[in-house]
């Protein structure tokens, strides 16, 4: 074989490995470039899914929000056996706000103690007592409570709100109810937050707004 062939062979020979080599490396860099787009287009996808969980949880959210201000802008209760429903208003004690439906004004009796009094019949009222936990705890307060009512009359029992207190995020409260044939004397005691607060409700059957007073009084906050 001439020298010449030879040279001819291998330069062919050369050729062809380079010519593979360039496939090569196209075909990689291809495959790679393949490989980038599919890892890019599936972290979008992530971050799109992601970002699609997080906007329907703000708007879940917002949804609650609105849901519980509408709540709020209303008080229903019943009242001589009808249920009835009244816009409230936002009004401040010296140590707490609450919503109040309209005819009832806050008036301040002493430190620490405000009377939210019915307008068209001052007998019917609710003393507000707002504390801390760090001036008393929620057991004395209840204590207290009962020998107060056990001064105002021995025949007092527990009074059920359970009803009432449902959604109300109370760590702990009770009641108790005294009946004078047309008039009854309710004490609420509830821990909300840092806030105790005890309720004495008064009323009689010819208003019979207790149930609107106590619902009042748990939206102390």
């Amino acid at each position: 074989m001439s020298k010449t062939i030879k040279l001819i062979i291998t330069l062919s020979l050369s050729i062809a490995v380079l010519a593979a080599c360039n496939t090569a490396e196209e075909s990689t860099t291809t495959e790679s470039e393949k490989e980038n787009v599919t890892a890019t287009t599936e972290s979008k996808e992530v971050n799109e899914s992601v970002e699609t969980e997080d906007t329907k949880a703000e708007d879940a959210q917002k949804e609650e929000d609105t849901a519980a201000e509408e709540t709020q802008s209303t008080l229903t209760f019943y009242s001589k056996g009808e249920s009835k429903t009244e816009e409230v208003t936002e009004i401040s004690g010296e140590r707490y706000t609450l919503q109040a439906i309209p005819g009832f004004s806050l008036t301040p009796e002493e430190p620490g103690k405000d009377m939210l009094i019915y307008d068209q019949d001052d007998t019917v009222s609710m003393r507000i007592e707002a504390l801390t936990t760090s001036a008393t705890t929620f057991d004395d307060l209840v204590a207290n409570t009962e020998q107060t009512m056990a001064a105002i009359s021995e025949d007092y029992k527990p009074y059920d709100i359970s009803a009432f207190v449902e959604g109300q995020n109370l760590s702990n409260s009770t009641a108790y109810v005294a009946n004078f044939d047309t008039e009854e004397v309710i004490t609420v005691v509830f821990l909300k937050a840092d806030k105790l607060v005890r309720l004495t409700i008064y009323d009689n059957t010819e208003v019979d707004l207790s149930e609107a007073m106590i619902k009042m009084g748990l939206t102390i906050k």
